[in-house]
């Protein structure tokens, strides 16, 4: 496989895993949006993966879930394939929430907290947990620097308390559905990073302000945020998740991961192991997403086949990666010791 060239001394820090292959990749001009379709698979790929042990204490956890009227619509969850699902549609919640009105947007200084509803530890949105606000520069302008609370942090937490049973179970739940969103979220390029500039110091908001044009979308434009969003592609939305599952999984299989990309630390050092994925996620989004043509008069920079080709293989990667993760996270903390 042939990898995405990164320089000897980038900043943020990789690991191998962003060693990805991207030569000779067709183009798929039929992109779908990474926050349903590819965080859904990734959630069926990981799911298909745990240990029956495991699995059973996720099933547990599950339905017990403070939405779980929400979350079980329309399904059975004493089935195995009702909370199977409930486990898929648990990837997404997080982003569901942000315009649910029994929730408010704690980052706003003039919200108003809402109700705290039963089996649940708060009813903030938690909107700055999807990604790490920080930031690179190339013009000299003083980037965005880390701080804490950020989902580097709240993540490890989180997967601590699922095994501890003297936290209640729709707590443990609540964590639960977070964790399975954000390992997805940390994987995509655009959630490790912004763009500081001169005309933009306070960052480009992971590509969200900035326009681009593609080659399905030549007369209109579009955010990189999105367009990395919508990388997964699919060739029809009647193909099922279940099928593009499998197709993460064939473009990355298990014995091609680096066992130390799978290795789960206990304690405080899971942090630091949370940042290295959103790092990996930060060197691609500098010296790949970022990467792309100059405006073209009044006119977006247009991203070209070859951009698109090898960008779709990096995001396939990514969740592929997040699932394996995924798997590694859950049965370091819910399996046997």
């Amino acid at each position: 496989m042939s990898p995405i060239t990164v320089p000897a001394n980038p900043a943020p820090s990789t690991t191998g895993a962003v060693a990805i292959a991207a030569a000779n990749v067709p183009a798929n001009t039929s992109a779908r949006r990474w926050d349903a379709i590819g965080h859904r698979a990734m959630a069926a790929m990981a799911y298909d993966r745990l240990s029956q042990p495991v699995r059973a204490r996720v099933n547990a956890l599950l339905r017990e879930h403070p939405d779980l009227e929400s979350l079980s619509e329309g399904i059975d969850v004493q089935t195995p394939a009702g909370v199977r699902e409930v486990f898929i549609r648990a990837s997404v919640w997080p982003d569901r929430i942000r315009s649910d009105a029994r929730f408010y947007r704690e980052s706003d200084p003039n919200a108003t907290p809402t109700p705290l509803l039963p089996g649940y530890p708060t009813m903030a949105r938690r909107d700055g947990w999807h990604y790490l606000t920080r930031s690179f520069s190339t013009d000299g302008t003083t980037p965005i620097v880390l701080t804490e609370p950020n989902v580097a942090s709240e993540l490890p937490r989180m997967a601590d308390a699922l095994a501890d049973n003297a936290i209640p179970a729709s707590v443990r739940a609540y964590h639960l559905g977070w964790i399975i969103h954000v390992v997805g979220d940390l994987h995509q390029p655009l959630h490790g990073t912004s763009r500081s500039t001169k005309d933009s110091p306070d960052g480009d908001a992971g590509g969200n302000r900035m326009w681009v044009r593609t080659p399905i979308r030549e007369r209109d434009s579009t955010n990189l945020h999105g367009t990395w969003d919508g990388m997964v592609g699919r060739v029809s939305r009647d193909i099922p998740i279940d099928s593009v599952a499998e197709l993460l999984a064939a473009g990355l299989p298990l014995s091609d991961t680096p066992g130390d990309d799978l290795n789960i630390p206990d304690g405080a050092a899971l942090a630091q192991t949370v940042k290295s994925w959103a790092d990996e996620s930060a060197t691609l989004a500098r010296y790949f997403a970022y990467n792309i043509p100059a405006r073209e008069g009044d006119l977006p920079p247009m991203l070209s086949d070859d951009y698109m080709a090898r960008g779709e293989y990096i995001a396939r990667q990514r969740l592929a990666l997040s699932a394996y993760r995924l798997v590694a996270l859950l049965e370091a903390r819910l399996g046997d010791k």
